[in-house]
């Protein structure tokens, strides 16, 4: 059974539910989108990645190494039998606190192995000052300037929109945006409330192919039925992000009326 709410479930937006909620989305958006691509494109979820250092203005771009140590197939390590040279001196590399990552979709031209469009689910951290956001506003900038098309679907009421320009922002509890590269500093925009539809999006390819469409409510109501929120949820308690007066009487409502 879906949600009881007709478009996005603002008890989803909890950080009990956020992450999984974020990586099931993804992988729902992804199937959604392999189903109806032409030839000749594939939809991947990937990670951006970076380190940070104890001082926080030490983010490191995540590398490979450019050597490794490897097992040699028998359970042993490759190396050759010497006598290590003693070190000149000794220093104290900087410590980083932790890798963190945000995971993504990017949608790619097979024959040229290069990203057509990305499509990014905000996170908290994407909408709170700190490195998550400015590592995503450094990333976004690179998909702008390379000339890759940006899909952006904003599902949570809480924290500070992206930057986006002007005009302002019709009001709304949530916000979906495409960037089309050759349309570029124009960017059209989806509004919608707790009570609305989600929308259905035109996910733009290269020229020559136009657009497909992506249904918001159905990549939802997959991972809601799959993953069981119904009997997770305590709907008789407010949302942990508190509705507007009058949307919390219309949920309330909503839900005694047995999902409705």
């Amino acid at each position: 059974m879906p949600s009881p709410f007709p478009g996005m479930d603002p008890y989803l937006e909890s950080p009990a539910f956020w992450r999984g909620f974020h990586s099931r989305f993804l992988v729902a958006i992804s199937d959604a989108l392999t189903e109806v691509l032409p030839q000749g494109y594939y939809a991947e979820i990937e990670q951006h990645v970076w380190l940070e250092g104890e001082d926080s203005d030490e983010r490191i771009s995540f590398a490979y190494p450019d050597a490794y140590v490897a097992t040699d197939g028998n359970g042993g390590v490759s190396a050759a039998i010497s006598v290590a040279t003693a070190p000149t001196s000794e220093v104290t590399f900087a410590k980083p606190t932790k890798k963190k990552s945000a995971k993504f979709l990017s949608i790619t031209d097979a024959a040229k192995n290069r990203i057509v469009t990305v499509i990014e689910l905000l996170s908290p951290a994407n909408k709170s000052a700190g490195e998550g956001r400015e590592s995503y506003l450094a990333k976004r900038n690179e998909y702008i300037l390379s000339g890759t098309h940006v899909v952006e679907i904003d599902l949570l009421r809480d924290g500070d929109r992206l930057p986006l320009g002007r005009p302002k922002l019709p009001p709304a509890d949530y916000y979906a945006f495409v960037s089309r590269a050759e349309q570029y500093p124009r960017v059209a925009v989806w509004a919608f409330t707790v009570r609305d539809l989600l929308p259905i999006l035109p996910i733009p390819l290269k020229p020559e192919h136009g657009d497909i469409p992506l249904s918001l409510k159905v990549c939802l109501d997959t991972v809601y039925e799959r993953t069981g929120y119904r009997n997770r949820i305590d709907y008789a308690a407010s949302p942990e992000s508190p509705l507007r007066k009058l949307d919390a009487a219309w949920a309330a409502e909503l839900i005694s009326k047995g999902w409705a």
